[in-house]
C-alpha cells in the first residue's frame, strides 16, 4: 500500500530557499502518487516524471550553489548523493517507459523515501552547518 507524501514541519531546514523548493518537490511527488493511485495513462505519468526530474535538477543546482558559497565542507559528498539520485531515477524512468504500467509504484516509493531521507539527513546537516556560521 502506498502512503501519500505530505509536507511536515520536521522537513524544514530553516533555509527558506531550500525549504520552498523542497515543498515543491513534495507537491510533485504527491502528483506522482495521485497518477499512480488513479492508474493514469502513460503520458500523464511521463509528464509528472519529467517535471520531477527537471525541477530536481534545478533544485540540486541551487542547493549546491548555496553550499559552495557557504564553503560547505561536505559539498562533494552531497553532490555525489545528488548525482546518484539522478542516475537511479534514470533507471526507474527507463524501466517505467519500457514496461508501463509496471514500476509506477516502485518509482513513487523510491522518490518518496529518497526525498524524506535526504532532507532529514543530508540537508539537515547543511542547515546545521549554516546555523553554526551565524
Amino acid at each position: 500500500m502506498m502512503a501519500v507524501i505530505k509536507w511536515r514541519d520536521s522537513y524544514n531546514t530553516g533555509i527558506e530557499a531550500v525549504d520552498l523548493e523542497h515543498r515543491k518537490l513534495v507537491e510533485l511527488i504527491e502528483a506522482m502518487y495521485i497518477n499512480v493511485r488513479d492508474k493514469k495513462p502513460k503520458e500523464a505519468v511521463e509528464k509528472v516524471m519529467k517535471e520531477i526530474v527537471d525541477y530536481t535538477q534545478n533544485h540540486f543546482t541551487n542547493e549546491e550553489s548555496l553550499m559552495q558559497n557557504a564553503q560547505y565542507p561536505e559539498l562533494d559528498a552531497h553532490k555525489t548523493e545528488h548525482q546518484n539520485l539522478i542516475d537511479e531515477v534514470a533507471v526507474f524512468q527507463d524501466r517505467l517507459l519500457n514496461n508501463f504500467p509496471d514500476g509506477r509504484e516502485d518509482l513513487y516509493h523510491f522518490l518518496r523515501e529518497w526525498l524524506i531521507n535526504h532532507i532529514l539527513d543530508s540537508d539537515k546537516k547543511f542547515a546545521d552547518y549554516m546555523a553554526d556560521k551565524q
